[in-house]
């Protein structure tokens, strides 16, 4: 992002229009603390950021937070962005609520605006209220974006365009689908970038399906926040210069001039992980998934610290209180959690074996083409390119989308037993129903589990970008 602007900053919007590289900038401004500064008033981006680096930078990764810095010094000095005015932003955080909401409004100098939202800052709450997602529609963040697009909207004249990064993207489109109908005639564009998608009740909605035209999708190779829930059926894949989650970093994604530079296809990792997912979200009900979050974050909470960040540069001083929390849960719920675990464990061996099971059969017909471009039951390529094209296979057709949930539920109840129960079962070597082998089983599961947590933490520190929909 930097070189581009460097190479098209000196170009305003009024030459040459605005592109997908464009957005993803403003999607990294929202990330900044306008709202200290500017409170409710509007101002020239070129002077906003001067009163954002008088005061201290937000907390997260540093390496992130200093590329989103530099990023808004080299905009601000540039043509294209300097003038464009910084308007309507808001920061809300409420602990209680499990809230974690901003957004920021940028003007045009065609008269249309931009509105971007912020994704999960580096806040425990913040990545609570990601994981409420999983069984929650709305989540609090997810209102008040409807309430401040329809409050952008009677404040603005014109067109306007909605974007966002992580859980920010996934706030655009929900906003877009429950604001009211004279606003959503004024949305011309939806961009999204790696953001997770949403439940099948918002899918279903006639708002919905009315903006879903309007929506363009960008995802890394090693897509994973992106995969998550229901995303839009096409999207553009981005090639990431890094690997794995650290690919969320839109920092990493490479430009070819004032486009992606792009993918064909997702890669293998980004199919195994949604397909896992997916079939977890099919197996567990809500309320399952719903002790599994609170617990977790129950368990965290037993830190006392304000962010992930905290949590992992003290990590020899908290993971004693987080050893005593897990401790401290009634049977009945740790059995349970336990239980919730192994079915997620159980939906990513399922997925692993069917995508091994493609591999063999494909590589034994001699089609290793096929093994990269489809995978059977984890889904073909569902991608675009940058011309909003589907990619055909080698026979010219256009691939088809993943498997629908009732597609899966159907080949899931072939692996039933006689009463109609599919089998998942955690095992830990031998029974460990009751005595000695019971506790040393959940104690050995427990000490793996904190070891997990301890590089989820540094992970949610390190490679998320907004220390990720």
């Amino acid at each position: 992002m930097l070189e581009y602007v460097k190479w098209r900053g000196d170009l305003s919007l009024n030459v040459a229009p605005m592109n997908e590289i464009d957005l993803l900038i403003f999607t990294q401004l929202s990330y900044l603390h306008f709202c200290d500064v500017l409170g409710s008033q509007g101002a020239p981006l070129r002077a906003a950021a001067r009163l954002v680096e008088a005061i201290p930078r937000e907390p997260g990764n540093v390496q992130i937070v200093t590329d989103r810095h530099t990023l808004l010094a080299a905009v601000a000095e540039s043509e294209r962005f300097g003038n464009l005015t910084v308007s309507h932003c808001e920061d809300l955080f409420d602990p209680a609520r499990a809230m974690q909401f901003a957004a920021v409004t940028f003007g045009l100098p065609d008269g249309s605006h931009v509105v971007a939202f912020r994704g999960t800052d580096a806040t425990v709450v913040g990545w609570k209220e990601n994981f409420n997602m999983s069984f929650a529609c709305p989540v609090p963040s997810q209102s008040e974006a409807v309430r401040y697009l329809n409050d952008v909207a009677a404040a603005t004249v014109g067109p306007l365009r909605l974007c966002g990064h992580s859980k920010g993207g996934n706030l655009a489109l929900y906003s877009a689908t429950g604001c009211t109908t004279e606003v959503r005639e004024r949305i011309t564009h939806i961009d999204l970038f790696d953001a997770p998608g949403l439940d099948n009740a918002t899918l279903a909605t006639e708002g919905y399906r009315s903006v879903l035209p309007k929506v363009s999708a960008y995802v890394p190779q090693t897509s994973i926040i992106g995969q998550l829930m229901g995303v839009p059926e096409h999207y553009t894949v981005v090639h990431s210069t890094v690997t794995g989650m650290g690919q969320h970093n839109t920092f990493t994604w490479a430009l070819n001039g004032p486009r992606f530079d792009t993918l064909p296809a997702l890669d293998n990792t980004s199919k195994l992980i949604k397909a896992t997912m997916d079939d977890f979200l099919i197996d567990s009900t809500p309320e399952k998934r719903q002790l599994l979050v609170q617990t977790l974050f129950d368990v965290l909470g037993a830190a006392n610290t304000h962010t992930f960040g905290e949590m992992a540069d003290r990590w020899t001083d908290t993971a004693g209180a987080l050893w005593d929390a897990v401790w401290k849960l009634d049977g009945a719920t740790l059995k349970a959690v336990l239980s919730i675990v192994g079915s997620l464990a159980s939906s990513g061996a399922d997925s692993a074996k069917k995508f091994i099971a493609a591999y063999r059969d494909q590589s034994a017909g001699g089609n290793l083409a096929g093994v990269k471009n489809n995978v059977g039951y984890i889904g073909s390529d569902v991608t675009t390119t940058a011309s909003g094209k589907e990619p055909a296979n080698e026979n010219g057709v256009t691939e088809t989308a993943d498997k629908t949930i009732s597609e899966v539920r159907t080949e899931k109840a072939s692996h039933s037993d006689s009463n109609g129960t599919t089998k998942t079962t955690l095992t830990s070597g031998n029974s460990a129903s009751n005595g000695t082998n019971g506790t040393n089983a959940v104690s050995g599961l427990a000490s793996a589990g904190m070891e997990s947590l301890r590089k989820l933490i540094a992970t949610f520190r390190d490679d998320s970008t907004q220390n990720k929909s």
